[in-house]
């Protein structure tokens, strides 16, 4: 997964978080949300779990703020080792 930064940027100045406040609210370092927010890192876990518990508190669709980077097969009758 890959987090849409312009969309998370987009929330934030929606909402008049700064950086610093949004990174809090995620439950992540500033420094790392930076990094996410310039694409020059992708997010982790603990910045997935943040972000999910964030739109749940903010009734947002999680959807609009991930990309997911390989689809994934529906077909269940043939075995694949991933």
């Amino acid at each position: 997964m890959k987090v849409n930064a312009d969309k998370l940027m987009e929330l934030a100045q929606k909402e008049g978080w700064s950086i610093p406040e949004l990174a809090n609210r995620l439950g992540v370092d500033y420094s790392y949300l930076f990094r996410v927010l310039k694409k020059s890192k992708n997010g982790g876990g603990k910045l997935f779990n943040g972000l999910y518990q964030l739109c749940k508190e903010k009734d947002l669709n999680i959807e609009e703020y991930i990309f997911l980077q390989k689809t994934l097969s529906t077909n269940n009758d043939k075995k694949e080792v991933i």
